[in-house]
C-alpha cells in the first residue's frame, strides 16, 4: 500500500478482518498508547463503509482501506501475507510502521511520492510495484493499487480503498525472460564482431598480399632502370621514394585493421603510430600519453582490441566529424581495468548526435559486452570526453 501515513498508523489497523468486522471495536487510547480492544461491540463506521469492506474481502486479493479522517488503515486478511504478522497478537508499538520499515529501502521513495501526490490533490488512483520483506526476510514484490471514493468538499482525500497482490512469481519469471534475452543478445553481438574483425583480416591480408606486392614490384623494376641522365635519375629516385611511402602505409593500414597484429604490436605502439599518421595531416594536433598504462602478463586480446578500437573510432569521429583543434588520448590500467580517457576541443559538438553515432553505439555494445562500459561526458565550455573501461 502507498500510503506513508496509513503505514505510520499501523496501531489499529491490523485488528479487523471484513468477515468479522462486527465482533470487533475500534481501538482507545491509554495513557497516550492505542490499546487493542476486544470485546463484542460492534465497530462503528459511516454508513456504506462496511458494505465497501464486504466487498473489497471477497475480491481475492489481500484487500485493504484507509481513512484519512482517523489516520487508520484497514486489512482484511488477519495473517498478512507480506509482512507475515498476525494483527491480534501485535502490541501497537510493534505494529506502528511495520510496512514501511518491511519495504525495501530503495523502493521507499515511491511510497513517498504517492503520498505527496494524494496530499496535493495530483492524483486518485495509484497502481505501483516494489518489494517488501517478510517477517522471515523473504523478499516479495507487490502490486499495490489503490483509488479514491470519497472526497471532502476541497477536493481532499477521506477514504482510500485498494488491494495488494503478490506478483513475485510473475517478476522472476520476467526477469528470467530478460536474462535469456540479454544473453542471446550477446551471442548475437559477438557474432557480428568477430564476423566484422574476421572482414578487416580478409582487408588487411589482400592489401598486404596484393596491393603490397605490386607496389613492391614495380620499386624493385625502379631500382633496375638505367640512369640515361641527371634528370631521370632523380625523376626515378623520387617515383621509388613514393612507391616506398605506399608500401609503409599500406602495411601501417594493416596493421591498424588486422585484429591479429596485437599478437606482435603493443597496443601503444600501434596507437602511437595512429596518432603520428593523424597529426601529418596538420588538421588536428593529438597527444597520446600512456606512462600509467603497464600491460597485463595475462591480457586478454580482445579486451585489448576493445580499447584499440574504442581509440580508432573516436578519433575518426572527432577528425571528421568534428571542427577541434586539440585532442588528447589518455590510457592507463590497474589491477581490474584498463581506463581510457579521449578528450576534443569542439564546444559545440551535440552529445546526444554522438550518442545516436552508428561508430559510438558500436563502442558502447562492444564495452559491454566484454565486462566494460563506454559513455560521453559534456566539459562545460571545454569539449567531450569519450570515457570507456574495460576489465584487464
Amino acid at each position: 500500500m502507498l500510503r506513508i501515513s496509513r503505514y505510520a498508523t499501523l496501531k489499529s489497523s491490523y485488528i479487523a478482518r471484513a468477515t468479522t468486522m462486527s465482533s470487533k471495536t475500534p481501538p482507545t487510547k491509554s495513557k497516550g498508547k492505542t490499546v487493542l480492544q476486544s470485546d463484542n461491540k460492534p465497530l462503528t463506521l459511516p454508513d456504506g463503509y462496511g458494505r465497501v469492506r464486504e466487498i473489497m474481502s471477497n475480491l481475492g486479493d489481500s484487500a485493504w482501506s484507509h481513512d484519512f479522517r482517523t489516520g487508520t488503515t484497514w486489512y482484511s486478511s488477519q495473517n498478512n501475507p507480506f509482512v507475515g504478522f498476525i494483527p491480534a497478537d501485535l502490541k501497537a508499538d510493534q505494529a506502528e510502521n511495520i510496512w514501511w520499515e518491511s519495504t525495501h529501502p530503495d523502493d521507499r521513495h515511491l511510497l513517498k511520492e504517492s503520498d505527496l501526490a494524494y496530499k496535493s490533490k495530483k492524483q486518485d488512483k495509484h497502481a505501483i510495484e516494489y518489494r517488501i520483506f517478510d517477517d522471515k526476510g523473504k523478499m516479495h514484490w507487490v502490486l499495490d493499487r489503490g483509488v479514491v471514493v470519497e472526497k471532502d468538499e476541497d477536493g481532499k482525500p477521506l477514504l482510500l480503498v485498494g488491494t495488494h497482490v503478490d506478483i513475485t512469481t510473475t517478476k522472476e519469471l520476467q526477469d528470467k525472460i530478460a536474462s535469456l534475452q540479454e544473453k542471446q543478445n550477446k551471442v548475437i553481438l559477438r557474432a557480428v564482431i568477430e564476423r566484422t574483425e574476421m572482414d578487416r583480416k580478409e582487408i588487411a591480408n589482400i592489401l598486404h598480399e596484393n596491393v603490397n606486392q605490386i607496389l613492391t614490384a614495380g620499386r624493385m623494376m625502379l631500382e633496375f632502370l638505367p640512369v640515361m641522365d641527371k634528370a631521370i635519375g632523380e625523376f626515378t629516385e623520387k617515383v621509388k621514394q613514393i612507391m616506398y611511402s605506399a608500401v609503409n602505409e599500406v602495411n601501417k593500414i594493416c596493421n591498424d585493421i588486422n585484429p591479429d597484429s596485437l599478437t606482435h604490436i603493443p597496443l601503444t605502439d600501434l596507437i602511437t603510430d595512429m596518432v603520428n599518421r593523424l597529426n601529418k595531416g596538420k588538421k588536428i594536433s593529438i597527444s597520446f600519453d600512456h606512462s600509467g598504462y603497464f600491460p597485463s602478463k595475462n591480457k586478454n586480446k580482445d579486451h585489448e582490441l576493445t580499447i584499440l578500437r574504442a581509440i580508432q573510432e573516436c578519433m575518426h569521429t572527432i577528425v571528421h566529424e568534428s571542427t577541434a583543434q586539440l585532442a588528447t588520448i589518455h590510457l592507463e590500467s590497474n589491477n581490474d581495468f584498463m581506463l581510457l580517457e579521449v578528450f576534443c576541443d569542439d564546444k559545440k559538438l551535440n552529445i546526444n548526435l554522438l550518442s545516436a553515432n552508428l561508430r559510438i553505439k558500436n563502442i558502447v555494445n562492444r564495452c559491454d559486452l566484454f565486462g566494460g562500459s563506454f559513455h560521453l561526458e559534456k566539459k562545460k565550455n571545454e569539449g567531450i570526453l569519450f570515457k570507456a573501461s574495460i576489465p584487464v
